[in-house]
């Protein structure tokens, strides 16, 4: 690698400092532009903040539930839904003039309150901002938090998460018909509002090689009415307020979107029954077309496709126990380093047997990367067949800390295990309830293995196609994803690299499994 690197032309290193001292001089400038027009609040803005709902309750009470009781509990306790929620992210949650919240997010959690506890006036809202959010999730201040929420790296250890069900990131806007590309708006003037929209114009001028003129304004009114007068050529922002705009004005379009970022509801770690909850309303409410009609209300335009979690399963609030049994099989993992791994046989190309009878399969390949990544030895991924109808229990009593072999993420196997993100079709990494712990380890991995591209190669590899473009989460991993020290010697192969199991002893029902629950579906 040092000799390729000395290799390297004149022309190439000219090349890159040019980009390096662009990129310094476009910071400088913006933050010199930031210096002296910072954005200011406008008046009516501080009295609509300081003007607190009547619904809002800002000072919950400051003493952490035991890990061991249920978010279920609490909320029957108190017969309130309590959600945390921010009050400057318009049309998902906002103040309007007379002090009320209102937005996409506060219709969505009053119908949660509607659905499990009968009527819409059954919640509270306490104030979050992105940053205080995660951190009211982990002390059990609120049952929830909403209000444009992103899903991020960062966040994954802090709090769990559901389903995406809207998108939000940084975007531009531009005048129907004017330009073609971002390329296109070489040498034109750019008016960014918010301070994180420099860093992704930054990145835009420098991939596209070009060079914009910036400027900024002091609200998105001003801007946009500056793009109609033509005082400006796009303007940079958030896509959720700029999608709006869209929909409002045909003469108005969305030239690029520079990143995609999914909006998600924050939940409380290693509570997987509240998740269920959650998860499953929320997947009610998008299959029955409620969803549709508040976000048409607020956007003005259908919502981008969310995909619900299949089936359909009845689970009410009252059926939830009132209290957790904590798992955390990670620990176990970094003690034996090893990670046991059950998986269906039956399901390639996804994971069955070669003729030589080793595992072998996308989902096996992607498991081995796991192994790689967390010890530097794919060997430490130890195999089992296991049979469709004994997964749940060999998860949740230990004997396997991972299941795979197309487990669909459905309604009712979401009641009987935990999923990591999903990434072909349906079908994720099965995982042991009320153990956030592992599901981040595996999730910030699975992660890392899409950015840097070994999904799309291990992809391509089994089928042949282009990989499927995954959801991604913003930001950095904070956490080290490796379980032993990078200079640690290697490990020897484990043996046997897998065993199949042994016809399982019935066992009891996990805690969070109704009777009615169906067995695991396999199959993509």
């Amino acid at each position: 690698m040092k000799a390729q690197a000395a290799d390297i032309n004149k022309n190439s290193g000219s090349h890159h400092r040019r980009h390096g001292r662009a990129r310094c001089l476009f910071l400088v400038t913006a933050l010199l532009l930031v210096a002296c027009e910072l954005p200011s609040i406008e008046l009516d803005t501080i009295a609509r903040i300081a003007a607190t709902p009547n619904a809002a309750v800002n000072q919950p009470t400051p003493t952490a539930a035991p890990a061991t009781i249920s978010t279920a509990f609490l909320v029957k306790e108190r017969s309130k839904l309590r959600v945390g929620v921010r009050f400057d992210a318009p049309r998902l949650s906002s103040v309007t003039s007379d002090g009320q919240l209102e937005g996409l997010d506060i219709d969505l959690a009053r119908e949660f309150a509607r659905r499990w506890l009968g009527s819409t006036d059954n919640v509270e809202f306490v104030q979050v901002t992105s940053t205080s959010a995660p951190k009211r999730i982990e002390q059990r201040e609120v049952d929830m938090a909403m209000g444009g929420l992103i899903h991020s790296r960062q966040a994954e250890t802090h709090a769990d998460f559901t389903l995406s069900y809207a998108f939000d990131g940084e975007a531009l806007l531009a005048r129907t018909g004017s330009y073609a590309d971002f390329g296109a708006l070489a040498q034109r003037s750019v008016t960014y509002i918010d301070i994180p929209s420099i860093s992704a114009l930054s990145n835009a001028q420098i991939a596209a090689n070009i060079t914009v003129s910036l400027q900024t304004a002091q609200s998105y009114a001003l801007a946009i009415q500056q793009l109609r007068d033509g005082q400006t050529d796009a303007v940079a922002g958030r896509w959720r307020r700029l999608r709006l705009e869209v929909a409002e004005d045909p003469a108005l379009t969305i030239l690029t979107v520079f990143q995609r970022e999914p909006v998600a509801i924050m939940l409380p770690q290693n509570d997987s029954d509240w998740a269920d909850l959650v998860n499953i309303t929320l997947s009610a409410l998008v299959s029955d077309g409620t969803y549709a009609i508040m976000y048409q209300k607020w956007f003005k335009q259908p919502p981008e496709p969310v995909t619900p979690l299949a089936g359909t399963i009845d689970l009410q609030l009252a059926t939830l126990p009132d209290a957790i049994t904590l798992h955390n099989s990670l620990d176990q993992i970094r003690t034996t380093t090893s990670v046991r791994i059950g998986f269906i046989a039956q399901a390639d190309p996804l994971a069955t047997l070669d003729t030589n009878g080793q595992p072998t399969g996308f989902e096996i390949d992607l498991c081995r990367e796991l192994a790689q990544r967390w010890f530097q030895n794919q060997a430490a991924a130890q195999f089992t067949i296991v049979a469709p109808g004994d997964i749940a229990n060999l998860l949740n009593n230990g004997t396997i800390d991972l299941a795979v072999g197309g487990i669909v993420r459905t309604q009712a196997n979401e009641r009987l295990m935990d999923f990591s993100s999903t990434y072909y079709n349906d079908v994720g990494i099965a995982l042991p309830v009320n153990n956030s712990a592992l599901r981040d380890f595996v999730n910030l991995t699975l992660q890392e293995i899409i950015a840097d591209g070994t999904y799309a190669r291990i992809y391509e590899g089994w089928f042949g196609s282009v990989a499927p473009e995954l959801e991604r989460w913003p930001g950095e991993t904070t956490q080290n994803m490796s379980v032993i020290a990078p200079t640690a010697t290697s490990l020897p192969s484990p043996t046997p690299v897998f065993e199949e199991m042994p016809t399982a002893t019935p066992q009891p029902p996990t805690p969070t499994a109704p009777p009615s629950a169906e067995t695991p579906t396999p199959g993509p």
